[in-house]
């Protein structure tokens, strides 16, 4: 998998750079963070500025009806999708409560975390999808602050996009510095939300200090496809993943070599016609792969690989799921493109990728909660367990441990 290792080690003078930023927003606040959005975006902004007001945003949203209601219209669209996934995610966590035989008990319970910031990635892009998919699932998760960070100048769709989802903190700050800042200016507890190699290095040194949903790297497409599979539909799907960076990944695997070489010829064919020409280019020579193996191989790869998105454009997909475990999002069917999944049909489109879908798993609702054990016991409960405890702990070398226990062997009297 030579040509699929793309960039995953944060080089030297980026970790450098980023610990840098890091220390001098942990030490100096707001004007650190001010001072490098300076330096990095040309920006002289005043710590007055920053917060866009909610005004702004529903300004924004009514000037985005006036102009592109089919925007709009579609914003509403996706935001319903993901917002009725999450609602379902949400019911499908449930605490646990397991009896005892004295009368006590012992469970579980999710609850919200208290505060998550959401970086929005900005600069040369604009993502109003990215918004949706971070914040939303940390709305329908009861998260009771929820602050938003993006590059300054925002475009009107990310201003609208807050608007109609209710964001009342949004601050213009990008990169590592925007990162510093929800953790040590907002005092957040999670930070979710892809971004540059400074941002996915900002949070990887933040773990542990603050919870993050992952470490982002570039994205990944598998398709496995048979005979049965449209040429034009693969091809233009490997096009829309090699479209989003020049370190993206984008590999087709049949036993098919007929369709391997229709796919090759109208990749060749876009490729050539497209606005995104340079990117492709760059992506597909890099990590584009057209590869001829049959099924036993073709899910040894994908599970070896572990890709952010996999396409099963197979006759039965169903058939093939089970043994595919390892990809974070699955797209199963020729009408399942990936690009149905970025926008909102239901299943979040922030993922694991390089590999790290082998442990890790969407954002989602459960990745702004966490489950807080209980124990309830009685004192007939108590009394049961003391002798068994007590033995334990001495064989561990905890005297008081043992005596804490000791002291339940006898129901207490009051």
């Amino acid at each position: 998998m030579a040509r699929l290792a793309r960039p995953a080690e944060i080089e030297a003078d980026t970790r450098g750079r980023v610990t840098e930023i890091l220390e001098a927003v942990r030490a100096e606040g707001l004007p650190a963070a001010l001072r490098y959005t300076e330096a990095f975006d040309g920006l002289s902004l005043r710590a007055e500025g920053l917060r866009v007001p909610v005004k702004a945003m529903r300004e924004a949203l009514d000037n985005l009806e006036a102009t592109r209601p089919a925007l709009v219209a579609a914003l509403r669209e996706m935001i319903a999708g993901i917002r009725r996934f999450a609602k379902a995610q949400r019911a499908s966590l449930t605490d646990l409560d397991l009896p005892l035989p004295g009368g006590g008990s012992v469970g579980e319970r999710w609850v919200p975390i208290a505060a998550a910031g959401v970086y929005i990635p900005g600069g040369r892009a604009f993502y109003p999808s990215t918004l949706a998919m971070t914040l939303i699932p940390a709305q329908e998760a009861g998260v009771g602050r929820i602050v938003g960070t993006t590059p300054p100048n925002p475009d009107f769709s990310i201003l609208a996009t807050a608007a109609l989802l209710g964001l009342d903190e949004l601050i213009t700050l990008g990169g590592a510095q925007g990162v510093a800042w929800l953790a040590f200016g907002e005092g957040v507890d999670f930070i979710a939300g892809p971004g540059n190699r400074f941002v996915a290095e900002a949070k990887r040194q933040l773990m542990g200090q603050v919870g993050i949903d992952a470490i982002a790297g570039p994205t990944e497409l598998l398709v496995i496809a048979d005979g049965s599979a449209d040429a034009a539909r693969v091809a233009e799907d490997l096009l829309a993943q090699a479209e989003h960076d020049p370190d993206a990944a984008a590999v087709l695997i049949s036993e098919d070599a007929e369709l391997l070489n229709r796919v090759e010829a109208i990749l060749a064919e876009r490729v050539a016609t497209s606005p995104k020409r340079a990117i492709l280019e760059a992506s597909l020579s890099r990590h584009g792969l057209l590869l001829r193996a049959d099924r036993e191989l073709a899910i040894a790869f994908a599970q070896a690989w572990a890709p952010e998105h996999l396409e099963l454009q197979v006759r039965d997909p169903e058939r093939w799921l089970p043994r595919l475990t390892t990809a974070s999002a699955v797209f199963l069917g020729s009408a399942s493109a990936e690009a149905f999944g970025d926008y909102g049909a239901g299943p979040n489109h922030v993922l694991p990728t390089l590999r790290g879908a082998r442990f890790g798993s969407p954002l989602g609702v459960a990745s702004f909660m966490k489950r807080q054990s209980l124990l309830r016991l009685s004192e007939p409960d108590a009394a049961a367990m003391s002798p068994w405890v007590a033995e334990l702990a001495t064989a561990e070398g905890l005297p008081h441990h043992a005596a804490s226990a000791s002291l339940r062997r006898h129901h207490a009297h009051i």
